[in-house]
Formats: structure tokens, C-alpha cells, sequence
């Protein structure tokens, strides 16, 4: 069976399974321990596209989060996705996965607990939470180390396909950690382009390039979803489906040298206001339409730590000016569904 290839998952048995991945270091465990880790999934903490989250707890008493696959066609492709990416990475920035159970009525993957749950909570739900702008700023710096080494940090690479707040998870401390690898693919190094056979993220995220079944996409399709979370995190605020779209209207301040509207109408304090200016300098290069001018995320990490300087980015939402086309929803500008007025 092809570790690289999901689809082969179907008619295998969970044993043929367990043993082509007991390479990879996660224990596994049966739907029996399951049910006792998490009294019988008793305590739902979040729900996702991919299935349902519940608080559980080992026998030592460490707190684990159970992650339960629907019963999707993809749930093979996703497993396998987030076992054979995830199992292999280890950073504090990623969220640690402990085990998997793998069975015909159960499939599920045990994490590492986190205490302040989704950072899409913090943004949106509690926008006026205690939680300081100079903290964002660091949980920014965090999730940029974090793909950084899923990129460059190791010898093989990792495309997550889904950065987004709600990804990224808080622990008691609101130290980031990036979670959530069920679109990854893992790649070697060597491997520059990978072909896309259906469209990849979420919208509001996902880069244009991945919009366009049969592409080729880089790593910098996650570059791109990176800045759109640094946006989020300059207005504690979602991006929004609305005409007139948030990162369009930094763009515009920035351009009229008005910045100090947006950091105004954000809440930003006067001491967090050069940060601010830096993180949006940031987000107007990640997100830029063509993914030749987006930085790596070693560069973005350097930019945001203010080691190397961060250089005036064109203009990123130049294309949908040309077009004539909406931003809305967030840059699923595609050539061929844009029409000229």
C-alpha cells in the first residue's frame, strides 16, 4: 500500500493499516480507549469540516483533545493526510499528536489539549477580550515560525492547504501552535510544484492559484493564507464577505498614508501603532496575487522579528482593478469568470 497514496486506504484493514504507519511514532488506540479517555465523548469542544472535537483524558492525567473523522468518502485522504504530515513534524509551534484509531466505525486522532482553543474565537467572537494587540502580534510571529519549519525546517516539506484562525489553536499561556493537517501534503524537498486535482482551503484563505483544478501550486499558496490572517489580526476582525473588504481598505489607507485610521478603528494603542504598521507591511506582500513576489516564511519571520527591513509591496489587489472584477469573496479572481465592463 502506497503511504503516498490515500485512496488506496479503501477495502484495507485497520491491522494492514496500523502496520504501514507504526513507522511514524503515534500509538494506536481502539474506540474502546477512546471512550474511556473522553467518557464517552461526553464533552464536545469544537466542531469542523472534517468531524467533531471532544476533551478527553489519559490515565496519567494529561489532557488530550480526540479529534472524530465523519464517515466522508475522504475521510481516508484526510487521515491519512494529517497522520503521515503531522506524526512527522515536531516544533512548539505545532500542535503534538499522540495517537490515531483507525477502525471500521471509528476514525480518530488524539492531540495535545489546548486550554484558549481556536484563535477565530479570540478575533471574532470576543473581540473585546483582555487579550492585548502586542500578544496578537506575537501568536503572528509564532504561526509564521511555525510554517516556516513545515517549509524549511526539515528535510522533507509540508503544504498545509488550510492556514486560517481556526487552525491555528491557544494554549493556557495563548501560545500559538498550528493544527488541523487534514488538506496537507507532504513532499520531498526536491519537489518544487505540485498538481492540484480539486480545489484546496478555505475561501476567504486559499490562495487564487488553488481555485484552479489542475494547477500547480508551491508552498506559497500557505504564504498567501498567512497574510490573510495577519489582516484579521491587524483588525481583530473577520476579513468578511462584504463588498467593501477589510484588506482592500488598509491597502487604501496605506496608500493615502491614512494607516492611522485602520489602527484607530482597531483599538490599536499608540505603543503597538509601529508593530501595526509592520504587520500590515507584511500582509500586503504575503498576499500578493502572483505567488513569484510573495517572501518565504523564513523572510516574513525576519520582517516581523524586525531583522531585515520590510520593503513598499505593489499594490496586491492590483488585478482585480484591472479585471474588473469584485473582491468578494476574497480574491477568487480567476481569468475566465471575470468579464470586462
Amino acid at each position: 500500500m502506497d503511504m503516498k497514496n490515500p485512496s488506496r486506504l479503501e477495502g484495507e484493514s485497520s491491522a494492514s493499516f496500523d502496520k504501514l504507519i507504526s513507522e511514524f511514532g503515534p500509538k494506536s488506540y481502539s474506540n474502546v480507549d477512546l471512550m474511556r479517555f473522553t467518557s464517552n465523548f461526553s464533552n464536545k469542544i469544537r466542531s469542523g469540516g472534517y468531524g467533531e472535537v471532544y476533551k478527553g483524558q489519559f490515565a496519567n492525567d494529561v489532557t488530550v483533545a480526540v479529534k472524530v473523522l465523519e464517515n466522508k468518502d475522504v475521510v481516508g485522504e484526510t487521515f491519512m493526510a494529517e497522520v503521515s504530515t503531522i506524526s512527522k513534524a515536531s516544533h512548539r509551534n505545532i500542535v503534538k499528536l499522540y495517537g490515531y484509531c483507525f477502525e471500521p466505525n471509528m476514525k480518530a486522532l488524539v492531540y495535545e489539549y489546548m486550554e484558549n482553543g481556536s484563535l477565530d474565537k479570540i478575533l471574532y467572537q470576543n473581540h473585546h477580550s483582555i487579550i492585548e494587540w502586542g500578544k496578537l502580534y506575537r501568536i503572528a510571529i509564532q504561526i509564521a515560525k511555525g510554517l516556516d519549519y513545515l517549509h524549511n525546517g526539515w528535510d522533507e516539506q509540508i503544504i498545509h492547504y488550510d492556514i486560517k484562525a481556526g487552525n491555528v489553536l491557544l494554549d493556557t499561556k495563548f501560545s500559538s501552535k498550528i493544527a488541523d493537517f487534514g488538506l496537507a501534503k507532504l513532499m520531498n524537498r526536491d519537489v518544487s510544484r505540485v498538481p492540484l486535482t480539486r480545489t484546496r482551503g478555505t475561501v476567504g484563505y486559499n490562495a487564487p492559484e488553488t481555485w484552479i483544478p489542475g494547477s500547480h501550486v508551491t508552498f506559497k499558496c500557505d504564504v498567501f493564507s498567512f497574510g490573510m490572517l495577519l489582516f484579521e489580526i491587524l483588525g481583530k476582525r473577520s476579513n468578511g464577505m462584504e463588498e467593501n473588504w477589510f484588506p482592500q481598505q488598509v491597502w487604501e489607507q496605506f496608500k493615502n498614508g491614512k494607516l492611522e485610521v485602520i489602527f484607530r478603528d482597531s483599538g490599536i494603542m499608540d505603543k503597538d501603532k509601529e508593530k501595526a504598521n509592520i504587520l500590515s507591511k507584511v500582509a500586503f506582500w504575503c498576499a500578493q496575487y502572483s505567488p513569484e513576489l510573495r517572501p518565504s516564511m523564513t523572510d516574513v519571520v525576519l520582517m516581523l522579528e524586525e531583522k531585515i527591513p520590510v520593503g513598499k509591496a505593489p499594490n496586491p489587489f492590483e488585478f482585480s482593478q484591472l479585471s474588473n472584477c469584485s473582491m468578494v469573496p476574497l480574491l477568487m479572481v480567476i481569468p475566465d469568470v471575470c468579464s470586462k465592463g
